[in-house]
């Protein structure tokens, strides 16, 4: 049961909490004067969407703690908050410059649209499930957890966003066909994908994290005992 919460929780909070990084990220552009390069605007709108993006993260890394009844709620918001934001927001910006540098100026390896969109993305998913992963691990203070969790979570990300490009690839919805564009083939395979690996790291996290409880009362009892010999 708990794996399943869990599972949920991180799809359906750090998915829409992407959308609403995006969303402001996109508004704030949207609203100032001046070309999209200008470095001052640029700053704005990867700040508002990191502000977006912190928002849900922090609200997952809050929740994770609760179905966990770990005793640091407030430092597991933070850390999922800054980990998840800051990820998303890095992956985007490569992604979006390496998509400019092999598809639109062809400067990288001659491959087919659809090979290069699961190169790209499958290790995409992987890297930001790998970061929240970590960052829950610690927001405990746990940096034995943060690494298990780091590669565990990014290798079930990963596999999963690939499980999923590959099955609709199979079915016919492969990204750079003809009449793909028509069918948003790119951008369902993308969102299905990220849902996937969100799920998957999720469920990492849920079965994981036996003892949650326990190690973070322990940091805390320890942190408590320093102040009271201070």
């Amino acid at each position: 049961m708990r794996v399943a919460i869990c599972a949920l929780l991180t799809a359906f909070v750090l998915i829409p909490g992407a959308v609403l990084g995006l969303a402001v990220g996109g508004g704030v552009n949207q609203a100032l004067p001046g070309n999209s390069t200008d470095p001052i605007k640029l700053g704005l709108t990867a700040l508002s969407a990191f502000i977006g993006m912190f928002v849900g993260g922090a609200v997952w890394g809050w929740s994770i703690s609760r179905v966990m009844k770990a005793a640091a709620g407030r430092r597991m918001a933070v850390a999922g908050g800054i980990g998840f934001a800051l990820s998303t927001l890095v992956v985007i910006l490569t992604l979006g410059f390496l998509e400019d540098l092999v598809v639109e100026q062809q400067r990288g390896p001659q491959l087919p649209i659809h090979n290069v969109f699961m190169l790209l993305f499958a290790p995409a998913a992987a890297i930001i499930a790998g970061v929240c992963g970590a960052a829950l691990g610690f927001g405990m203070r746990d940096w034995a957890m943060a690494s298990r969790l780091a590669w565990m979570c990014a290798i079930g990300g990963g596999c999963a966003f690939l499980v999923v490009n590959l099955t609709l690839d199979g079915l016919g919805w492969r990204v750079g066909a003809p009449g793909a564009a028509a069918r948003a083939t790119m951008l369902t395979t993308a969102v299905l994908g990220n849902v996937a690996a969100a799920l998957a790291g999720g469920s990492v996290i849920g079965w994981s994290a036996r003892g949650w409880s326990r190690s973070s009362a322990g940091s805390g009892n320890r942190d408590t005992a320093h102040r009271h010999v201070q």
